[in-house]
C-alpha cells in the first residue's frame, strides 16, 4: 500500500494536473455541463431546490453533500441576508453555510431588495451631484475669467468674427443675452454687433430696430389712449372736487367768523377749542383744493397734449381694439427684437467689424454682461460669488448714497448674504433703515431692533451712511469694514444653497421610497427629485423630454443595440446606472460587480485577517481600523461600475487581496490587470494557469461582461457568471478530495486541511470542524478521548501544540501536512513493528519504506 505521504505528494505536486484529471471524468463533465447550461434559468430559491441536479451539484461543491436532504434548512440558509449578523446563515458556526449563501443571489440583500435605487446608488448619485456642481463651478470660473480677459484687454480680439467664431466666447455671450447657443443666425447677429443704433440705415435698424420701434410705438399709443380716457373722466371729477372744496372753505370761514364774534362778545371759553378745530379743518381743505388745482392744471395740460396727436376721443375704443391685435401679433417677436437692440447698443464694433481703440465693450458694460451670464445660472457658484464681491467693491469707490447699493438687486443680495439677513422677512426697506440708522441714537431702527437681531447692529456698524442716506463718495466703508464684509460674504455665500441641498436630499430619499415603477419617477409627485437626478449627471431638465428619459431608463444596458446607446450621450448612461428599472419600467434588483453577499464576505474576511491572532487593546484597535477599511471596500463596490474603475482603485484591490490572505506588496498592477482580464471559464486563461488558485477564486466572484462592464444580463439570475465558474471549480476540488478519500481517508484530510488552513483564526475553528480536529489530533498523536474534555481545555491544548500564526506561512503549512501524513500512517499501520524488527528489516508488517523515507525528509518539532 502506498503511504499517505506519497499519495498526497503525488496529488499535490501538480494540483492543476490532478484537478484536470478529475474535471475530465465523464460524470464530472456531464454534471458540470448541465450546471453551466441550466443555472442561468433559475430565478427563485424554490426552483433551485426543486432541481436536484443543480442543487446537489452546488451542495457537493461546498462540501455539504451530507445536508442535501435538508431542503427546508438550506432554504433558510440560501435566503439569509449576510449583511445581517443575526441572519440564519450567520448564526451557524460552520462557514460552509455562509459561503454557499454568498455564492447565490437568493438572500434578502440580493434578491428581495428590488428598488428604484439602492442606498449605494443613492449615495453615489449624491457624490456625483457634488462632483458635477464642482466641475460646473470650475468651468464657469475659467470661462468667466477667459471672457473678461478676451473682451476686457485691448488686442485679444481684433474683430467681431473672432468673437463669434470662438465657441467658448460665443456661448458665454449668448448665454448672457439668452440667445440659443445651438440654433442662431450668424450673419444676423454679426450684422447687429457692427451696427450703429443711431444710424437709421444700419443693419440693426432695417432688420429689427424699425419693427421694434413700431411695436413699442403702438404700445405707447395704447397706453396714452388709456391715459387720455382716464383723464377725460378724471378732469371733471377734479373740477367737481375743487368746487365742493371751495364751497366747504367758504362755509368754514363763515362759521369761524361767527364763533369768533360770539367769543369776543362774552361767549363761553369752550368756543376757542371749537374755533381751533374748525381752523385745522379749514387748513386741510385749502391744502386739498390747492392739490386738486395743481393736479387739474397738469392733467389739463397733459390732456391737451394727448388730444392734439391721438385719434378723437370718441374713436378710442375702436383704435385700442385695433392696436391690441397689432401688439399681440408682434408680441412673440418683441423679446428677440429687444435682444438685438441690446447687442447693438452694448457693443462698439466698427462697421467693418474691427474693434475700435476704446475696445469692443466698455468696462461697465462688460461687468453687466458677466452679471447677465450669472443671472442665467440655476445656482450661485464660487465664480459668481467672486464676481459679486468685485462688483460690490467697485461700486463702493463711487457710491455717495445708500440707493447706489440697495437699488441694484445683485448688490442688495450681497449685503443681505454677508450679514446673514437673506430672509423673507428682511426686505429692501429694512436694509435701508438699518444702513441709515444713527447708532448714537437709542431710538434709531438698528438700536430698537438690534437686541433681538444682532445682525442689524453688525450691518449698521459696517457702513458709514448718514441718516439721510448720503455719504461722501468712496467713504461708504473704510478698508477694515470692507475686509470684514468680504470675509462675511465669502464664508456665507453658499450657506442657503447648502441648506436647500440638504432639504432636497431629504425629500429625494422620501420620494424614492415611494417610486415603485418608472412612471412614478416621471410623475409630477417626484418631479423635483427627477430634476435633481438629471442635474447630478449634467443634464438640463429644461431641454430633455420625459419620453427620452423614460426610454433611456428602460433600456437594457447589456444590449449594445438598446435605445440608450443610440443617444450617444454618456450622461444618459450614467443616469441609467443610478436606477434599477427593467424593460417594462418595473423596479428590479441592482446588479453590482460583486453580489452583496460576496461583498459582505470580503469585508468580514478582511476584518478577521487584520485582527487574526490578536488580543486585548491590540485586537480592538486593529478591528476598528479594519472595519473602517472594510467599509471603504463595500462603498467602493457600490460605486465602481467597470473593470477599469476597479483596477484604478488600488486601495479596494489591496483590501480584496488581504481578505484572501494575499500580501498586496507581492502583486503588481500589471498582474492584476492580466488576472481581471482573464476569462474565468477558460482553463487556459492567465488567471486559471496560476499556481495560486486564490486569484482565480477572486476573479470568479466578479460580474464582468466581455467589455469589462457590469454584466447586467445576470439581473434576477440565481448566480452571477463569476460565481458559476467558482462553483464549478469548488465542485472539481471536492470531487478530488472525495475520490482520494475513498482510497485513503488520510489524503482527503490532508487536502482538506491544506485548503482550509488559511481560514483558521483561533483554536475554536479547529474544534468546531470535525475534520480539522481529526487532522490536529493525528498530527500531534493525541488520543481520540481528547474530544471528551472541556472545550476550553481542548483549546489550550491546540494553542500549546500549534502556533496558529504558522498557518499564515505556506511553507510551515506544507511541513505540518507532511507531519500529518506520516503520523496518520503510523497510527493506521496494521501492525506496529518492534524497534528490533525495524532495525533488522525483518517482518512483513510495520512502517512502510516510503513512510521511513518521508520521516527522513522532515524535521519534527
Amino acid at each position: 500500500m502506498v503511504s499517505t505521504y506519497l499519495t498526497f505528494d503525488l496529488v499535490n505536486r501538480d494540483m492543476q494536473k490532478s484537478l484536470k484529471t478529475i474535471a475530465g471524468q465523464t460524470m464530472v463533465v456531464n454534471d458540470t455541463k448541465y450546471y453551466q447550461e441550466n443555472i442561468g434559468k433559475i430565478k427563485t430559491v424554490d426552483e433551485f431546490l426543486d432541481n436536484y441536479r443543480l442543487y446537489s451539484y452546488a451542495m457537493q461543491a461546498h462540501g455539504l453533500d451530507d445536508m442535501i436532504y435538508a431542503k427546508a434548512f438550506m432554504k433558510q440558509v440560501l435566503e439569509s441576508d449576510l449583511s445581517d449578523d443575526n441572519s440564519f446563515a450567520n448564526r451557524l458556526t460552520d462557514d460552509r453555510y455562509q459561503n454557499i449563501a454568498a455564492a447565490f443571489n437568493f438572500g434578502v440583500s440580493n434578491g428581495e431588495g428590488a428598488a428604484a435605487q439602492s442606498n449605494g446608488q443613492m449615495e453615489e448619485l449624491f457624490d456625483t451631484y457634488d462632483q458635477t456642481i464642482a466641475a460646473q463651478n470650475d468651468t464657469l470660473e475659467a470661462d468667466t475669467r477667459y471672457f473678461k480677459v478676451m473682451l476686457g484687454e485691448t488686442g485679444n480680439i481684433t474683430n467681431v468674427d473672432q468673437l463669434l467664431a470662438n465657441p467658448r466666447l460665443r456661448d458665454y455671450l449668448f448665454t448672457a443675452y439668452g440667445i440659443d447657443t445651438k440654433y442662431y443666425n450668424y450673419n444676423a447677429i454679426r450684422g447687429v454687433l457692427v451696427s450703429d443704433p443711431a444710424d437709421p440705415t444700419s443693419f440693426y435698424n432695417t432688420a429689427y430696430g424699425n419693427t421694434l420701434d413700431q411695436h413699442n410705438a403702438m404700445k405707447t399709443e395704447d397706453s396714452e389712449l388709456a391715459e387720455r380716457l382716464s383723464l377725460s373722466t378724471g378732469i371733471p371729477a377734479l373740477q367737481d372736487s375743487i368746487t365742493l372744496g371751495q364751497q366747504k372753505k367758504t362755509d368754514l370761514e363763515t362759521q369761524i367768523a361767527a364763533k369768533q364774534d360770539e367769543l369776543n362778545n362774552g361767549g363761553p371759553a369752550t368756543l376757542q377749542a371749537e374755533i381751533d378745530a374748525m381752523q385745522v379743518e379749514l387748513t386741510k381743505t385749502v391744502e386739498a383744493i390747492q392739490k386738486d388745482q395743481d393736479t387739474l392744471a397738469t392733467s389739463q395740460t397733459r390732456y391737451t397734449e394727448l388730444d392734439g396727436r391721438l385719434v378723437p376721443l370718441a374713436q378710442t375704443a375702436e383704435r385700442r381694439a385695433e392696436l391690441a391685435k397689432l401688439i399681440a401679433a408682434g408680441a412673440s417677436d418683441a423679446p428677440y427684437l429687444g435682444l438685438m437692440k441690446s447687442l447693438a447698443e452694448d457693443f462698439n464694433f466698427n462697421a467693418d467689424g474691427s474693434v475700435p481703440a476704446g475696445g469692443a465693450v466698455t468696462p461697465e458694460k462688460l461687468l453687466e454682461i458677466v452679471g447677465g451670464f450669472f443671472n442665467k445660472q440655476t445656482r450661485v457658484t464660487h465664480a459668481e460669488a467672486m464676481f459679486n464681491q468685485e462688483l460690490f467693491e467697485q461700486e463702493l469707490k463711487t457710491a455717495d448714497n445708500v440707493s447706489d447699493l440697495i437699488d441694484d438687486p445683485r448688490l442688495l443680495k450681497y449685503i443681505r448674504v454677508a450679514f446673514n439677513l437673506d430672509k423673507a422677512t428682511v426686505v429692501k426697506s429694512t436694509i435701508e433703515q438699518i444702513l441709515t440708522s444713527d447708532l448714537s441714537d437709542p431710538d434709531s431702527y438698528a438700536n430698537r431692533f438690534g437686541a433681538t437681531n444682532p445682525e442689524y447692529l453688525e450691518l449698521a456698524k459696517a457702513f458709514n451712511f448718514n441718516t439721510d442716506g448720503t455719504v461722501a463718495a468712496g467713504q461708504a466703508q473704510d478698508e477694515l469694514q470692507t475686509s470684514s464684509t468680504r470675509s462675511n460674504y465669502m464664508s456665507r455665500w453658499d450657506d442657503k444653497q447648502e441648506e436647500d441641498l440638504q432639504k432636497t436630499i431629504k425629500f429625494y430619499k422620501l420620494d424614492l421610497t415611494a417610486v415603485k415603477t418608472l412612471d412614478d419617477l416621471l410623475s409630477s409627485d417626484a418631479e423635483d427629485s427627477l430634476v435633481f437626478a438629471l442635474e447630478a449627471v449634467g443634464l438640463d431638465p429644461a431641454t430633455v423630454s420625459k419620453l427620452t428619459i423614460k426610454n433611456a431608463l428602460k433600456s437594457d444596458l447589456s444590449d449594445p443595440n438598446s435605445y440608450i446607446y443610440k443617444l450617444k450621450d454618456e450622461r444618459f448612461l450614467s443616469l441609467a446606472k443610478f436606477f434599477n428599472f427593467d424593460t417594462k419600467g418595473a423596479v428590479t434588483r441592482q446588479v453590482l460587480l460583486q453580489s452583496n453577499a460576496a461583498i459582505t464576505n470580503v469585508a468580514k474576511d478582511y476584518i478577521l485577517r487584520q485582527s487574526r491572532f490578536m488580543e486585548g487593546d491590540e485586537l480592538k484597535a486593529a478591528r476598528e481600523k479594519a472595519q473602517t477599511e472594510a467599509k471603504y471596500y463595500t462603498d467602493a463596490m457600490q460605486r465602481i461600475g467597470s473593470r477599469d474603475e476597479l483596477l484604478a482603485d488600488r486601495k479596494a484591490l489591496d483590501i480584496l487581496l488581504m481578505s484572501k490572505g494575499i500580501d498586496p506588496s507581492t502583486v503588481t498592477d500589471d498582474f492584476l490587470k492580466q488576472a481581471f482580464n482573464s476569462d474565468p471559464a477558460d482553463p487556459k486563461s492567465f488567471v486559471n494557469t496560476q499556481t495560486d488558485k486564490r486569484f482565480a477564486q477572486i476573479v470568479g466572484t466578479f460580474n464582468f461582461d466581455s467589455n469589462g462592464e457590469i454584466d447586467r444580463s445576470s439581473a434576477g439570475e440565481a448566480q452571477n457568471g463569476g460565481e458559476v465558474v467558482a462553483t464549478q471549480d469548488l465542485y472539481v476540488r471536492q470531487m478530488l478530495e472525495t475520490q482520494q478519500g475513498e482510497e485513503n481517508p488520510g489524503v482527503r484530510l490532508a487536502l482538506y486541511f491544506e485548503r482550509m488552513s488559511d481560514s483558521i483564526t483561533d483554536p475554536y475553528v479547529i474544534l468546531g470542524d470535525e475534520a480539522l480536529m481529526e487532522f490536529f489530533r493525528v498530527t500531534f498523536s493525541l488520543p481520540a478521548e481528547i474530544g471528551n474534555m472541556d472545550v476550553d481545555q481542548q483549546a489550550k491544548i491546540v494553542e500549546k501544540k500549534l502556533n496558529l500564526e504558522d498557518l499564515a506561512d505556506p511553507e510551515k503549512v506544507r511541513k505540518l501536512v507532511q507531519r500529518f501524513t506520516i503520523m496518520y500512517d503510523l497510527e493506521n499501520s496494521p501492525v506496529t513493528a518492534s524497534p528490533a524488527s525495524i532495525l533488522s528489516g525483518g517482518g512483513s508488517a510495520g512502517i512502510s519504506p516510503d513512510t521511513l523515507w518521508a520521516l527522513s525528509q522532515i524535521r519534527m518539532s
